[in-house]
């Protein structure tokens, strides 16, 4: 009963430094993570805000903008963080970008709303997933 009573208190004192240790060890890998999360999270969000933009602007100056923007961001930034599911909507939306001149085109570009927002749910997911957030899934466009 003595050695209990002597072995306790020391199992109990090194399970809270192991408990201790492995949650300092969770929120360093966390801080670690973080910036690149962030820049995720920026970026997905301007991907589906110039691929909105391409698929609803009037304005052939906003239009030309937006897509110097798409081509900023798929040539560059965004393939640094995206996932698999990110990277085939890019792809998708780019092979149905106009090539002509905003002023040559008829704007709105409705070809560009399907694969818009299938780039935005693509984002969704990706931020979802790395953010570990949990909501309801979509119903629209096949969810």
């Amino acid at each position: 009963m003595q050695n209990w009573a002597i072995a306790i208190p020391w199992l109990l004192s090194i399970l809270t430094i192991a408990v201790g240790g492995w949650q300092f060890w969770l929120k360093v890998d966390q801080a670690n993570k973080e910036p690149f999360l962030r820049k995720q999270l920026e970026l997905a969000f301007e991907a589906s805000e110039v691929a909105a933009q391409l698929a609803t602007t009037t304005d052939p100056e906003t239009w030309e903008e937006a897509r110097q923007g798409f081509w900023k961001l798929y040539w560059g930034p965004l393939a640094i963080v995206e996932d698999r599911d990110v990277e085939a909507a890019m792809v998708r939306f780019s092979k149905v970008i106009p090539d002509e001149p905003a002023a040559q085109i008829t704007l709105p570009v409705d070809k560009l709303r399907v694969p818009s927002l299938e780039l935005a749910h693509a984002t969704r997911d990706l931020i979802l997933e790395s953010w570990n957030v949990k909501l309801a899934p979509l119903e629209g466009m096949g969810k």
